[in-house]
């Protein structure tokens, strides 16, 4: 008959203190760097609240008529004709 041996304890080896320092400063580096890098990159609440009005063109370019004997043709504000437009009479 084979005698009941009772398992022998595993021995818990416990950390250098040199180890656990240097696990310690690398996650306090990583907390400041991640905290300054969002401190620095974030968008300002200026910018954010009055956006940059988009600039509309005063007068339209100039264009190209083809068959014409002049190459452009100065585009203007005013149409040519001043004169109100009426409507025919329906009669």
């Amino acid at each position: 008959m084979t005698s009941a041996r009772r398992p022998t304890p595993r021995k818990i080896r416990r950390r250098d203190r040199r180890e656990v320092v240097i696990a310690v400063c690398a996650v306090l580096a990583i907390v400041v760097v991640t905290g300054v890098l969002l401190y620095v990159l974030k968008p300002d609440d200026d910018e954010a609240q009055t956006p940059t009005p988009i600039p509309t063109p005063t007068t339209v370019p100039a264009t190209t008529v083809p068959g014409s004997p002049e190459t452009t043709v100065p585009a203007t504000d005013v149409p040519a004709t001043t004169e109100p437009v009426t409507p025919p009479p329906s009669g």
